[in-house]
């Protein structure tokens, strides 16, 4: 008889579960990373943004989001989205700092 588990809704993504289960932890640890923090800021990015660069930047964060979702994200895609948001939010923006740190890890 197996492993029983009962996860009540729970959303699993990326992980393994069960006797002798192997997860690689560097694998997408980057990208993962700067997915979680473009996702958890994203709504804050677009209230920093001027009215008139909201429509930019939220091309820019869905270009980005669907690199860094992708098996092979372009870093050149990465790279030129995320000087573009910058470019309209400003650099001085608390989000902007926090995710050019992970994008320039990313990067690297």
């Amino acid at each position: 008889m197996g492993d029983k588990f009962d996860l009540g809704g729970a959303h699993i993504s990326g992980s393994a579960i069960g006797n002798r289960a192997t997860v690689n932890n560097n694998y997408g640890a980057p990208a993962d990373a700067l997915l979680a923090a473009l996702v958890a800021q994203r709504a804050e990015l677009l209230r920093d943004a001027p009215a008139d660069g909201r429509d930019d930047v939220r091309t820019r964060l869905d270009e980005i989001e669907a690199q860094l979702r992708s098996d092979r994200p372009n870093r050149e895609v990465v790279r030129t989205g995320w000087q573009r948001i910058a470019g309209i939010v400003g650099v001085l923006s608390e989000p902007v700092m926090a995710i050019t740190k992970l994008i320039a890890k990313f990067l690297s």
